[in-house]
């Protein structure tokens, strides 16, 4: 299969970019956790940091799987879980300083946005109207008892 080449509408390169984001948020986290305390380091960071993990595990899975749509549900979910993490660190004060959570956070985002988009393409809602809904809409106007 070339690079290029497209598995139910997102190329390796699209699955790419998540995974090298996904380890650019790792990379970016680690240092700041390694400042935590201990507890602090143990209690919340390790759940982090697994989560972080099994995000990346994820996004190696979609790169190669066929069927993707319950690996996207997984990792949208897995990332969802790890944007609460962020923000109980930084409500209890273990993420310090405003300008780490939103950074964190963005980080965050920016791989729910990637990981919405790539829903979307499997789905086949990326153009915004689906099959289903052109049916409804032609339904619709014909009446409900069309002769």
């Amino acid at each position: 299969m070339d690079e290029g080449q497209k598995t139910s509408g997102i190329t390796e390169n699209d699955t790419f970019i998540i995974l090298q984001k996904i380890q650019d948020m790792r990379q970016y986290a680690y240092p700041i956790m390694m400042r935590w305390s201990v507890a602090e380091k143990y209690v919340i960071g390790n759940d982090m940091m697994h989560c972080m993990n099994e995000l990346l595990e994820l996004a190696v899975a979609v790169r190669w799987k066929h069927f993707k749509k319950t690996t996207l549900t997984d990792l949208d979910i897995k990332n969802k879980t790890l944007q609460v993490y962020i923000k109980d660190a930084f409500e209890l004060k273990i993420l310090k300083g405003i300008s780490s959570y939103k950074e964190w956070t963005r980080r965050s985002q920016e791989i729910g946005k990637l990981i919405g988009g790539y829903i979307q393409t499997v789905n086949g809602t990326a153009a915004g109207n689906t099959a289903n809904q052109q049916q409804k809409a032609s339904r619709s106007s014909r009446g409900r008892y069309s002769r």
